[in-house]
């Protein structure tokens, strides 16, 4: 006689609720390693494009208000000059809140734009959803510029200094390192001087983030889509090159303004002697400069921006990767 098949019987509703359980309970540790992905592969991108950094920043002083000497034709002579006059620490001054700057905001501004995804329905089996991501993005942007606004404050003031006369432009200061920084800052203005600029920096930041993630992963999604590429290295480094694009012209004229509002000098009652607001800057950059000067340091900032965020981007992809295979172990 012919045995029957014993068909395994169905979950019991005390087995749903242990896998619920635990879905519910590897939920934090997935959004934390949104967090922790975002800022280790930024923080490993800028130690590799700091010099390109360090000459954008110089650029965007050069000639502020009209006056100071013309130290830097651009991005390649730039580095090679700062290389030839102040060597490889030129070339690196400000690496450690830069180091910061990036792992504090990228970590909210991965965080935050992943995880806001994921709770409003848009994951990586969905259809890409450009309102959402771009909402997600303003949204990170501007938690991310509120939070790391001190450490682009120190990177600002450090990358512009120098020893080298002839190198020097915009306001010099002689922070020796972050820490002395931190210290000056404290004893000359207060913590507030921690968050000068940051009425022109969030702006920056947000148009940065709503314009980079929501392009990026639009850019991805078509080009995997219409299977022009793979969901691999490649083409997560097109599609890094294409959302610094998108980011930078968005940006620039907010990042010019807030470096400018950064560095400037304060008088001893604790009062700018340049600009008192990203609107001042604004018009007095324009009125003294030109239109155009608002875009100061612009192909720096692209030339810095592209392998940065491509380096970010593929760092990133593989860190959830990675992290994604451990938790699956």
């Amino acid at each position: 006689c012919r045995r029957r098949s014993r068909r395994p019987p169905d979950p019991t509703p005390e087995a749903w609720q242990t896998h619920s359980r635990e879905d519910h309970h590897l939920q934090p540790q997935q959004d934390s390693m949104e967090f922790l992905g975002g800022g280790v592969s930024a923080a490993c991108a800028i130690c590799i494009v700091n010099p390109i950094d360090v000459v954008k920043s110089r650029l965007q002083m050069q000639g502020e208000m009209g006056a100071g000497q013309r130290a830097y034709n651009g991005v390649l002579s730039g580095l090679v000059h700062i290389g030839k006059k102040e060597g490889i620490t030129g070339l690196y001054r400000g690496l450690v809140p830069a180091i910061w700057f990036q792992m504090v905001g990228n970590s909210v501004r991965f965080g935050v734009y992943n995880v806001g995804k994921k709770y409003a329905g848009v994951d990586k089996s969905s259809a890409n959803n450009s309102q959402i991501n771009f909402v997600c993005g303003l949204i990170s942007g501007g938690m991310a510029g509120i939070i790391a606004c001190p450490f682009f404050v120190l990177k600002t003031q450090m990358q512009v200094a120098t020893s080298v006369s002839e190198n020097a432009v915009g306001h010099q200061h002689a922070h020796s390192s972050m820490w002395d920084g931190v210290k000056t800052i404290m004893r000359e203005e207060g913590a507030r001087g921690f968050f000068r600029g940051i009425d022109a920096f969030v702006p920056r930041c947000v148009a940065l983030v709503a314009f980079q993630m929501s392009s990026y992963d639009l850019f991805k999604t078509q080009l995997i889509n219409r299977k022009l590429m793979e969901n691999g290295p490649a083409c997560h480094m097109v599609s890094s090159a294409f959302a610094a694009g998108c980011a930078c012209i968005a940006m620039q004229p907010f990042d010019l303004i807030g470096a400018r509002m950064m560095n400037q000098p304060f008088s001893t009652d604790g009062k700018p002697k340049l600009y008192t607001s990203p609107v001042d800057c604004f018009l007095k950059t324009v009125r003294t400069e030109g239109f155009f000067a608002l875009y100061k340091g612009a192909f720096a900032n692209y030339m810095r921006m592209g392998p940065q965020y491509i380096l970010t981007f593929m760092f990133y992809e593989q860190f959830m990767k990675l992290a994604g295979k451990k938790k699956k172990a």
